[in-house]
């Protein structure tokens, strides 16, 4: 082509190794150009701001990690550079950070924030453990972020959204809003964070290529009130975005995974629970997989504890979710997720004081092998401030939260809490039951494969 642009589509090849060698040939030019130790196999995006962006460098175990690369010369990664922005859709990278390459200590752990991706490096790899086939990781990120600046115009329409709608409050530029830590610069992200900007110059120019799926660690940059912001508004934009991939894509039932925010202080007056709950409007979508972080909460991670060092669990839960519904592997993928809660029983125990209970039960495909509970504590750090929450229930009568507590009765739980009344507790008594509605939930539900419960907020039914 004249503008030095050219693309070939090969037909559907089967997975393999080679290592081959393409060659492109100009008859005119008699020039000849090859890619050699080429492998076929499935390729995956990894996108987001900086959770998905953290290094392997960073993790835990990191020097093990980077050592076990040298195992898995069949995965190749790439990561998209954090240069360029762009207010209309690019056909061209403009900005590499590192190009294809072959999975080694030198290209999996090169520094912090640089390359590679943690959890896009450790999902990819539980994928080759269990597959066998060569696997294409691109870690396209940039941490501070909002969903709208990953989102394309047709996207943002959805939603009610121009290109013009952008945010213009900065601070989510530090991404801990308390000021532990922040490794962007301001200058750096100028533009980062403007509707459809990272579509544009970090999406767009992939779209000719055939992916399997895309993971996704975002939504820190959407928490809190205002435009742009909040549980309600990322319900509508996470979804319209997704919907709108595939269909760029021409892959309708792109397999898409996300990580379900960890615990950490976010200092928002209750918007964390909220954004939250805004991700969990993507499980409506057909082939969406959910890894729930909310028990790897770590205020020790010297990177701000928006940043949990534990990616490990993170990479083998989303793993399970592409394993069992892209490649349609029988496993249990997922924690418990409430179906409904309904009041039991409750008597007066004092003049103003009445003992409830109310029963909630969860989706059968959600609970595995059966429930379990763990013992979980607020961290002392925390314990001054209304950051912890585990089971509670809201009463009619005063409009207040009463802790309570959960046990286990088969496959439903049993939540209990003295709550303020002057009359016989009845079903109305109780208006909602909820657990972990909080920045740090006390994660002590989960089901005996050790996958977290999902925080909920649930009406009370009458009696069963």
């Amino acid at each position: 082509a004249s503008n030095g642009m050219w693309q070939l589509k090969l037909p559907a090849m089967q997975a393999s190794a080679g290592p081959y060698t393409i060659t492109a040939m100009s008859t005119k030019e008699n020039k000849t150009m090859s890619m050699e130790n080429v492998a076929f196999g499935d390729v995956y995006l990894c996108s987001g701001q900086s959770n998905m962006q953290f290094t392997l460098h960073s993790a835990f175990n990191a020097s093990t990690e980077i050592a076990m690369a040298a195992k898995y010369p069949n995965i190749r990664v790439m990561t998209v550079g954090q240069k360029t922005t762009s207010a209309t859709p690019l056909a061209m990278l403009s900005t590499v950070e590192q190009g294809w390459s072959v999975a080694s200590p030198q290209s999996i752990g090169i520094g912090d924030w640089t390359y590679f991706s943690a959890v896009c490096w450790l999902f990819g790899r539980d994928l080759y453990d269990n597959l066998q086939v060569p696997i294409g990781l691109v870690s396209t990120n940039w941490g501070g972020t909002p969903v709208q600046a990953w989102s394309s115009s047709d996207a943002l329409a959805k939603c009610n959204q121009t290109l013009d709608d952008g945010i213009t409050d900065k601070s989510f530029v530090n991404e801990i809003g308390i000021g532990e830590f922040s490794d962007i610069n301001l200058q750096d992200v100028q533009g980062a964070h403007d509707n459809a900007n990272l579509y544009n110059a970090m999406i767009s120019p992939f779209l000719p290529m055939r992916v399997r799926g895309a993971i996704w660690y975002q939504g820190e940059s959407n928490v809190g009130v205002g435009a742009q912001k909040g549980g309600e508004y990322y319900a509508c934009q996470f979804s319209a975005m997704i919907a709108d991939w595939r269909v760029k894509f021409q892959l309708e039932d792109m397999y898409f995974g996300f990580i379900q925010l960890a615990a950490y202080p976010a200092s928002h007056n209750g918007q964390l629970p909220m954004l939250r709950q805004g991700q969990l409007a993507a499980l409506k979508l057909p082939k969406i997989g959910m890894a729930s972080a909310v028990d790897l909460g770590d205020l020790g991670s010297p990177f701000g504890s928006i940043h949990p060092r534990n990616k490990q669990t993170v990479g083998k839960r989303l793993a399970a979710t592409a394993l069992a519904l892209e490649y349609g592997q029988k496993m249990v993928y997922q924690g418990p997720m409430a179906q409904s809660a309904s009041f039991i029983k409750g008597n007066m125990i004092s003049s103003s004081l009445a003992s409830v209970s109310v029963k909630v039960d969860f989706m059968a495909d959600t609970l595995g092998t059966g429930l379990a509970m763990q013992e979980v504590t607020c961290p002392q750090k925390l314990q001054s401030a209304p950051y912890c929450a585990g089971f509670e229930v809201l009463s009619a009568a005063d409009k207040k939260w009463y802790p309570a507590t959960g046990h286990i009765q088969g496959e439903s739980v049993m939540v209990t809490a003295n709550i303020a009344t002057k009359s016989n507790p009845q079903a109305e008594s109780i208006l909602t039951v909820s657990y972990g509605f909080s920045d740090w939930p006390l994660a002590s539900l989960c089901n005996k494969e050790m996958f977290p419960a999902i925080p909920f907020v649930m009406n009370i039914t009458s009696s069963p």
